[in-house]
């Protein structure tokens, strides 16, 4: 961590001779300040626009480390398949992921039947149709196949590329000591530590992925959290790596029914165990290793004691993982005792940046970390690049990053803060709460569709662009954000962030409401998949009590051919190609998803109106059944589960 970040107005003296030459040495368009997974990214991705980069971090004296981070979207795989250049590593050396699991009610309980659960199949692994028929595999790879990758093994891969790029100087063994950033055209420079680099680095543009330093962000008073954290929400994280973890370790507990008859291994999906206050994620990695971690609301510490101690005291909760970790088999444990802060800049006209913790970071939840860091990091260097090679700022691009960016972290904040609330227990908010997610990330799919052609072909380098791609990627440059999708009709990024968070808190005070005077909906089981989008939402009417209801959604492109005997539809017999149906999928599921919601929604609202009408005429019927409603009082109040 530097010792100082300081603004200087003077001009820089015209150079000597010999300090010309110096100056090939130490100066570079930009420096990248971190060799994390986002710092190796951003130094590849600025080098393959044509930059100059110089990377700095003390690695050699750090030892590996198995960081947070090892589920990995599709949509991060996208940036690191093709920028990062982990194709094969990712394809070869990675846990194949199915998808993510959500599960309330599992707390106390030795199996998962009679729990709530949500999940998102995306386990078109070859030998699959979908992949069979995709035209361009790595396309394919890069959009729709998730992998569980281990951080270490994935960054050691990214040195090696970094090491071998011709325009990337690459300083692993030394820390920045001070930053002093330039208010003129001259450049920024960056004193090093030590006596081994004695001549300060020169930059047109600073990049700082120090992660949790937050090296710009503490010292330019970037920190929003500071002025903005005013409703009590913030959560500690702790978890560890464990070995000797091999699929005997999962039993048929851990094996899920599914509506088509299918039989699906939990432990093969990102699992996200609910209780009240706290989350656990169970995440399987290659060589028999797993990450397991909680994080948990700070106002409910679940015991007194060390973080260590408060991991295993959650962990103890679910017997679901009895026997599958223990401290024998520890192989690092690491923790945070506050996880949340968030910047109220990205990127900034005074040619400095920030991406990754360095910036924001709110939750592990939903493995947005990363993700959202390479998404900020891809628009930055369009902004880098562009003023490197017109001397031009692009101040409307740099605001727009900044203003929606903002807006994307604060639509995170609000998918998980009423999450932690006794609002989870309630099994119709839990599925109303997870439909919105979804909704607000496929939103993004066609605009995530066209930035992985951009990456396919290009790979990242700009020079490989035909005037067709370079139309694509200025058409990216305004949608990539979750609050600037092309379906929020041209709502400002704050009014979608709004409106969200109004949404997320109305299904939760119902929920919270319906919890203080004893009902209970009945669990819920919905699976959806890449293909199956559309849970069937208006069951909802029918549930019975004590029995689970399953409303996972149908395949919508699946072939008539490979289905269950009897099962296939007139649609499914069409003949429309598979692969403009999943085409169709993609564009249409952010609207099918809305709509499943605003189903939803108005049914929970009327359904809770009813209650709160008979309680207030006679509060011995709010439990009886009608045609609205066949939801019953459980007198004895609690969870479902």
């Amino acid at each position: 961590m530097p010792t100082s970040v300081n603004f200087r107005s003077a001009q820089a003296t015209p150079a000597s001779g010999h300090e010309k030459n110096s100056r090939c040495e130490t100066y570079s368009n930009v420096v990248v300040v971190g060799a994390g997974i986002v710092g190796l990214t951003n130094a590849l991705q600025f080098a393959k626009r044509g930059l100059t980069v110089t990377l700095v971090d003390n690695v050699e004296s750090r030892k590996d480390s198995y960081k947070v981070g090892e589920s990995f979207l599709v949509f991060t795989s996208a940036f690191l398949r093709t920028v990062g250049e982990l194709d094969r590593f990712i394809s070869e050396e990675s846990f194949i992921k199915l998808g993510v699991w959500f599960t309330a009610g599992a707390e106390h309980k030795t199996e998962f039947s009679g729990t709530t659960e949500w999940a998102v199949n995306a386990d078109p692994h070859p030998p699959h149709y979908l992949f069979d028929h995709a035209p361009d595999k790595k396309w394919f790879r890069c959009m729709f196949l998730d992998m569980q990758i281990a951080r270490p093994d994935a960054e050691a891969a990214m040195r090696d590329a970094v090491r071998r790029h011709p325009g990337i100087r690459f300083l692993d063994d030394v820390r920045v000591e001070a930053i002093d950033l330039s208010e003129t055209d001259a450049p920024h420079r960056l004193t090093l530590a030590g006596d081994k680099y004695p001549s300060p680095l020169e930059a047109g543009w600073v990049m700082d992925c120090s992660g949790r330093n937050r090296l710009l962000a503490r010292k330019l008073d970037h920190r929003a959290e500071r002025q903005e954290m005013d409703d009590g929400f913030q959560t500690s994280a702790a978890w560890g790596q464990f070995s000797h973890v091999d699929d005997a370790k999962f039993d048929e507990r851990w094996t899920a029914l599914l509506a088509s008859g299918q039989r699906t291994p939990r432990d093969l999906y990102t699992v996200h165990l609910w209780g009240v206050g706290y989350w656990i994620w169970v995440i399987r990695l290659s060589q028999n290793r797993i990450s397991v971690g909680v994080t948990f609301d700070l106002r409910r510490t679940p015991v007194e004691g060390t973080l260590r101690e408060q991991f295993w005291a959650l962990i103890r909760r679910h017997p679901v993982l009895d026997g599958i970790i223990g401290e024998e088999t520890l192989l690092e444990f690491q923790a945070y005792r506050q996880v949340q802060h968030w910047t109220d800049r990205f990127v900034s006209a005074k040619r400095y940046a920030m991406a990754g913790d360095a910036g924001s970071i709110i939750d592990a939840y939903y493995s947005q970390g990363i993700a959202l860091a390479l998404v900020s990091s891809w628009h930055i260097a369009n902004v880098m690049e562009r003023q490197v090679k017109t001397g031009e700022i692009d101040d409307a691009y740099i605001d727009r990053i900044n203003e929606a960016t903002r807006q994307d972290w604060a639509m995170m904040r609000n998918m998980v803060r009423e999450k932690y609330t006794p609002a989870i227990e309630d099994s119709r908010f839990f599925l109303l709460s997870h439909i919105l997610d979804m909704a607000i990330f496929w939103c993004m799919g066609s605009t995530r569709a066209k930035l992985t052609h951009w990456l396919v072909r290009t790979e990242g380098h700009s020079d490989r662009e035909t005037p067709a791609l370079e139309r694509l990627r200025r058409d990216v440059e305004r949608r990539l954000f979750y609050s600037r999708s092309p379906y929020w009709l041209g709502l400002s990024p704050e009014r979608v962030q709004r409106l969200q968070r109004f949404l997320q808190g109305r299904i939760a005070e119902r929920a919270r409401w319906r919890q203080r005077h004893g009902i209970v909906p009945p669990p819920l089981k919905s699976v959806l998949s890449v293909t199956a989008p559309l849970p069937r939402i208006w069951r909802l009417p029918f549930a019975r009590h004590g029995q689970v209801l399953d409303i996972s959604a149908r395949d919508l492109v699946e072939p008539a051919a490979q289905r269950p005997a009897g099962t296939a539809t007139w649609f499914d017999r069409l003949p429309i190609a598979i692969n403009t149906k999943l085409d169709w999928v993609i564009r249409l599921r952010p609207l099918g998803l809305l709509a499943c919601f605003a189903f939803g929604y108005v049914y929970d609202a009327a359904d809770t109106g009813r209650r709160k009408l008979l309680m207030r005429l006679s509060p011995k019927t709010v439990g009886k059944s009608s045609p609205l409603s066949t939801d019953l009082t459980n007198n004895a109040g609690g969870s479902h589960a």
